[in-house]
């Protein structure tokens, strides 16, 4: 029996779509490997009640570590309770989400101390033989590669929005444990000292099923007061490629591409973006991409569904008038 580990994270109030997503993925790996056994390690603070939804979206067993010091900005105590963890229970393959916490930082880590190998930023995978092949982007998005992670477990991680999550199933039925491990006894060190939360208008990034891009190309600050009134019509989020954050148009928060966000909505409208390799690294995985460029030999158009060469001050601004009279209506 393959024994699949995913890992969870959660405050008391919310299990965020990353954790289901992973979930989904250790689902279908274990369709295609057959014979499988699904667990979900879930780590946070007041985390019991998480264990039942686990259970409902594909998780056969949910061990649970709930402990203050498990918060997604104490990586390493997360981390080293993972080290503790993983050697107890033998999984054959662990999970992880693609993000800051995970990809960036723990699974790497937790595969150097476990001497075995990790593939990151998967967005899928086949079977060969008894062999993992792990399907991720390369050269920042241009191709796509099957990777192999050799060693005593693989580890991996998987993109956000690769996978969707399971319809809740209110009669599986499976196992909850509660992990002893002595989560004070951790060490750190890096000492928090103040932690300051950065207020959020509208909708995040990772939830957005609809992203409004802008990037150099808005000229200034002020374009992107057009293309937020365009979010607010469509119910979606903003984004702006790395000229845009570092010209200060959007917060970097609101950065998509290979050095921030990555996204997968069903609709990315990139208004005044180029295409770099950098900015699609973040984007490219969108269902459908619509761009707005006034060159016509801007790379975007390669990738983009559907493709619109004008300036977008004779774009955006009708687009926005007709979906609220649509609405209206």
């Amino acid at each position: 029996m393959t024994n699949i580990l995913t890992f969870c994270t959660a405050t008391a109030q919310e299990l965020p779509r990353a954790s289901l997503e992973v979930l989904a993925a250790g689902r279908q790996l274990e369709n295609k490997l057959g014979n499988g056994n699904i667990q979900a390690v879930l780590l946070g603070p007041d985390v019991d009640g998480h264990a039942r939804s686990l259970m409902q979206h594909g998780a056969d067993e949910v061990f649970v570590a709930s402990h203050p010091r498990l918060q997604d900005y104490e990586a390493d105590v997360i981390l080293g309770t993972l080290e503790k963890v993983v050697p107890q229970l033998k999984p054959d393959v662990v999970l992880f989400p693609h993000d800051a916490l995970s990809g960036g930082n723990v699974a790497p880590r937790l595969a150097y101390r476990l001497g075995t190998g990790i593939v990151t930023d998967c967005v899928g995978f086949e079977i060969e033989g008894d062999m993992i092949r792990w399907l991720r982007p390369v050269y920042g998005g241009k191709a796509m590669a099957y990777m192999v992670a050799s060693g005593p477990v693989q580890l991996a991680t998987i993109r956000s929005r690769a996978f969707e999550p399971l319809p809740p199933d209110p009669s599986r039925q499976g196992a909850v444990h509660t992990l002893e491990i002595d989560v004070d006894s951790i060490s750190s060190p890096v000492s928090l000292v103040e932690r300051t939360q950065e207020e959020m208008e509208g909708i995040s990034l990772d939830q957005a099923q609809i992203i409004v891009s802008g990037g150099r190309g808005m000229e200034d600050k002020e374009g992107f007061s057009v293309l937020e009134h365009l979010a607010q019509v469509l119910g979606a989020a903003v984004g702006g490629s790395r000229p845009a954050a570092d010209l200060g148009w959007v917060p970097h928060s609101q950065l998509v591409g290979q050095t921030g966000k990555i996204v997968a909505p069903n609709l990315y409208i990139a208004v005044a973006i180029s295409g770099a390799p950098q900015h699609m690294a973040g984007a490219g995985s969108s269902k459908t991409i619509v761009a707005i460029n006034k060159d016509e030999d801007a790379p975007i158009f390669k990738v983009a569904h559907i493709g619109v060469v004008d300036e977008w001050q004779n774009i955006i601004p009708a687009f926005t008038a007709a979906c609220e009279e649509m609405l209206d209506n």
